[in-house]
């Protein structure tokens, strides 16, 4: 009987590959259903007399029989000549499991793993069963309108309750677009002007924060990141909210672990979401608890500012979400983290690497200063955005350091009829990322120095010398329909923050700070981590800031 049942176990293998090969399966349902059957036939056999003694160990071995034949299959496959990605070259352990990437994304190096890849392997490398990475122009466009390429399934919102939120992969492209649209009416040059007096407000108190914090520090360093982040977090806060939840981070630091939880929620998302069934399971394991308790902290925040009564001072995230009353509550939940995780994040790293390569080549610091004080006369007046577009260094500074700084790693899904890349044939339902860091180094667009932080190759009047600088391959915001609604929020915010900063503090590294340490402890996963912190001596210059204490 025992050959019976595992004949039939190992047909059942092979049956399950050719029904679910290339299909997405929610790892959570398949994990339960995978057990219920096991127990399933552990029960059965308990009832047949002849078996019953060993019903423990022929339902152990069926369901190990069955696994083997549907993993032996599934590699087979994925290393046969008959793949739609045979002709595409890679590692071997990137052809038979998405683990290989999960794994070096959750390290925080994945791109730095790829760009070795592309130089091993050339242009196109297959980093996944299904995945490939373009390391070429022509990557943008898996970006592009015309591309038409959706997201993948490493966008998939954990759990599957069905919340549309900007973010996260969406069922239809229309729920996407239609979401966008809302949002978009306040990321316009008007809806921005209410936003400033928030901005000048936080950024004021940044200053004094920097202060205070150096003051109670034993070793008289205040650590810059933390201040940018706790600022980054307190501002968005009044621009989700409307000032109906106060962070005041600046104030009272982290109490909730608002920080921890979205950090933690991105690196789970970045590196377990690149294999999505694995986050099915994770989602309801115990170490996900972080990322629960951010969904209820942002739950409360929202639902606090959909109770208020009074009307806020200016128009808020919230207030155009809800004009319409179209949007559950539950996904405005949603929404809430996403701005907030979205906008704080990124912009305070950007701020802190800005602050690194400027401090390690202190002439480009005293450059911005110079040329913002000819146009800013009084380093607290007002900073008006048009202002500052005007200062040529500003922009190049924020536009390398992004360059330099983020590495996103953003898949796509090729849409029917395939794609071309560099002369080679990608196939539909293909997974096709471009690779965003060799492209960001690339000597093909930016030369000389790719490696080196020199702001002066985005100004256009250093064209001749520094000719190959291609703009279009800072991919830091995305393109076509999925391109990043903030860019405009967060080039404004980039700017004030910088510009107010570098007018009225000086800074210095302290003895002994190794610059190349530092860097090669930039770690990415969506979010950034840091392995040392930047630490500064801070110094007024000038005035005390017109601010209320905090």
């Amino acid at each position: 009987m025992s050959a019976v049942w595992y004949s039939g176990a190992g047909g059942l293998g092979i049956l399950t590959w050719l029904a679910l090969n290339r299909r997405s399966v929610r790892g959570d349902v398949a994990a339960a259903a995978y057990f219920c059957a096991g127990a399933a036939l552990y029960f059965f056999l308990r009832r047949l007399p002849q078996s019953s003694g060993l019903a423990l160990h022929t339902s152990i071995s069926t369901m190990a029989v069955y696994t083997c034949s549907a993993l032996v299959s599934t590699v087979a496959y994925r290393l046969s000549p008959w793949h739609p990605l045979a002709h595409v070259s890679g590692p071997l352990l990137c052809r038979l499991s998405s683990l290989w990437l999960t794994t070096i994304s959750y390290r925080g190096r994945r791109h730095l793993a790829i760009d070795c890849l592309h130089a091993r392997y050339g242009t196109l490398v297959r980093i996944g069963p299904n995945m490939v990475s373009v390391n070429s122009p022509s990557a943008q466009y898996i970006y592009s309108a015309s591309g038409r390429m959706e997201k993948s399934d490493a966008y998939n919102a954990p759990g599957h309750d069905g919340v549309v939120a900007l973010f996260f992969k969406q069922p239809v492209e229309k729920l996407h677009a239609e979401r966008k649209r809302v949002w978009s009416r306040l990321f316009t040059s008007e809806g921005l002007s209410h936003v400033v007096p928030f901005m000048e407000r936080r950024t004021f108190q940044l200053l004094a924060c920097l202060e205070r914090r150096q003051a109670d520090s034993p070793d008289k360093l205040v650590n810059l990141e933390t201040c940018f982040q706790h600022w980054s977090y307190d501002f968005m806060g009044d621009f989700v909210f409307g000032g109906y939840n106060r962070f005041d981070m600046m104030k009272n630091g982290d109490s909730e672990g608002v920080i921890e939880g979205g950090r933690i929620g991105m690196i789970l998302h970045d590196s377990i979401g690149q294999t999505p069934w694995l986050l099915d399971i994770a989602w309801r394991l115990p170490f996900s608890n972080a990322m629960h308790r951010l969904v209820d902290i942002a739950k409360r925040l929202m639902d606090n500012r959909l109770e208020a009564t009074e009307t806020p001072s200016f128009r808020d995230l919230v207030a155009y979400l809800t004009e319409d009353g179209s949007i559950p509550k539950r996904d405005l939940h949603v929404d809430a983290i996403v701005a907030i995780q979205a906008g704080s994040d990124n912009t305070h790293i950007t701020l802190t690497l800005a602050m690194y390569f400027m401090l390690t080549q202190p002439a480009y610091l005293e450059l911005l200063r110079s040329q913002l004080e000819e146009i800013f006369v009084d380093p607290l007046g007002p900073l008006p955005d048009e202002k500052l577009s005007e200062v040529p260094l500003l922009d190049a500074v924020i536009n390398e350091a992004l360059r330099l700084g983020t590495p996103f790693f953003l898949p796509r899904v090729v849409s029917k009829g395939g794609a071309i890349f560099d002369e080679q044939f990608i196939p539909e339902d293909t997974i096709v990322v471009q690779a965003a860091y060799s492209q960001q180094i690339d000597p093909v667009n930016f030369w000389p120095d790719p490696l080196t932080f020199r702001p002066e190759r985005w100004i256009s009047e250093e064209s001749g010398l520094y000719a190959k600088t291609n703009k279009s391959a800072l991919s830091s915001f995305s393109s076509g329909a999925y391109a990043c609604v903030g860019k405009q929020l967060a080039y404004q915010g980039l700017r004030h923050v910088l510009a107010r900063v570098v007018l009225n503090v000086d800074m210095a590294l302290p003895d002994g700070f190794d610059p190349q340490t530092f860097r090669d402890g930039i770690l990415n996963i969506r979010t950034t981590i840091l392995e040392q912190p930047l630490m500064v001596h801070v110094r007024r210059r000038g005035d005390a800031v017109p601010v209320d204490d905090i």
